[in-house]
């Protein structure tokens, strides 16, 4: 399964320069956590000083907060669903946004 993935700019040079969306390839049964796991080894989720974290939706469903690894260290993503969840079933025809939210 190919999930669409797709972020907000950290900075006006990352909105030229992007990219601003990604596609995963999901092996059948993959959880929530391991498409999360994938994403952040990807290096595609882009930070900055003052956009340290960012929170993934699936249409209106707040799925996942990821932070900065960076700004951040050691902080883990947080799930607002059930990380252990087939990813399939959250996301089958639904594109995962991530944008940037201030704690």
């Amino acid at each position: 399964m190919q999930i669409l993935v797709t972020r907000e700019a950290c900075c006006a040079q990352d909105d030229q320069l992007g990219p601003l969306d990604a596609t995963y390839a999901l092996e059948p049964g993959a959880t929530l956590r391991e498409l999360v796991e994938q994403i952040i080894r990807s290096g595609f989720l882009q930070y900055s000083s003052s956009h340290t974290s960012m929170l993934g939706k699936a249409g209106s469903v707040e799925i996942v907060k990821v932070y900065s690894s960076y700004y951040l260290p050691g902080r883990a993503p947080e799930y607002l669903v059930a990380a252990s969840e087939p990813a399939a079933r959250l996301l089958e025809g639904k594109v995962l946004r991530f944008r940037f939210f201030f704690e």
